[in-house]
């Protein structure tokens, strides 16, 4: 309810729309979490944490295609961050583009050498 308030006196305040997420995610109401994040992301297009947990959302849900996109932008606005570079190169693997998943894997173990996800990913490559 004071989140609903809140963004319905400030439309264009983020901070409300992030915080009513948990809650709605907790809920189990992924609609509803999918529409407040493409909101933040009409008000701040470049907003990372938006941009990878819709690329989560839609990669557990199966639409690699559509995670892609929000994972590439990540990987392309932070190109060493562990977490995104795994995600990619796991979408990458799903899409059965090897090569571009063999190079996010291999990055991301600059960053974090001993990344579970990425040996893991691979060690599927082989």
């Amino acid at each position: 309810m004071y989140y609903n308030r809140a963004i319905t006196l400030m439309p264009y305040a983020v901070e409300a729309k992030m915080g009513i997420v948990y809650p709605l995610a907790a809920l189990g109401n992924m609609t509803e979490v999918i529409a407040q994040y493409e909101k933040i992301l009409e008000i701040t297009p470049n907003y990372s944490i938006p941009l990878f947990r819709l690329g989560l959302i839609y990669y557990e849900k199966g639409d690699y295609d559509r995670a892609l996109k929000y994972f590439d932008k990540v990987v392309n606005m932070w190109p060493f961050d562990y977490d995104a570079l795994v995600m990619l190169g796991w979408t990458y693997f799903r899409l059965n583009n090897v090569r571009e998943a063999r190079v996010l894997f291999q990055k991301a173990l600059l960053h974090t050498p001993d990344g579970k996800s990425a040996l893991e990913g691979l060690s599927l490559l082989k």
